[in-house]
């Protein structure tokens, strides 16, 4: 039998992101749908949504296009369908400088980081990090019980790398 696409573990990365946002609040900073003139446009939801992956991805347009006609991951956080074409690199640009020039964009950021932070969430470039205080007492060798001078100490091995060390050291 065969999984679908939702049960992907690989498709989930961004899930946890997604159920963080309150997205409905977000609307009220994104501008109205298109005039009644032209070709139908992708919703402002979709381009936004789409801005952040190449924020959080640091993508140009023309990556974040690429990346989001060949990656599942990013078309499912986008509400793209795999029918559906995806905005080229010269959509999302207008619709960044339009976010940019109305003072749109600063102020949605601004309301996405603080409503992570109150999540206590911190994105890096391609990671999310949540950060939880609570302490945790770890597991220590035997080490420890039995002899209470010993300690923790990182070196330098041999392939350059640090590492941790646990026990008795003497003077450098």
């Amino acid at each position: 039998m065969r999984k679908s696409f939702a049960t992907q573990p690989a498709l989930a990365a961004l899930d946890g992101i997604e159920c963080l946002i309150d997205w409905p609040a977000l609307e009220t900073f994104l501008p109205e749908g298109k005039g009644a003139t032209g070709r139908p446009g992708y919703a402002a939801m979709t381009l936004f949504r789409a801005l952040l992956l190449g924020l959080w991805h640091n993508l140009s347009d023309v990556k974040l296009e690429a990346q989001l006609a060949r990656d599942l991951m990013f078309r499912k956080f986008c509400h793209l369908e795999l029918d559906q074409g995806v905005p080229q690199a010269s959509t999302i640009g207008r619709f960044r400088i339009a976010l940019e020039k109305s003072g749109r964009l600063e102020a949605v950021l601004a309301e996405i980081n603080a409503q992570l932070a109150a999540e206590n969430v911190i994105l890096q470039e391609g990671r999310v990090a949540i950060v939880d205080a609570t302490v945790i007492e770890a597991a220590q060798s035997g080490i420890r019980n039995n002899d209470p001078e010993a300690g923790s100490h990182v070196k330098v091995n041999a392939k350059g790398k640090m590492q941790a060390k646990w026990g008795l050291f003497s003077g450098m």
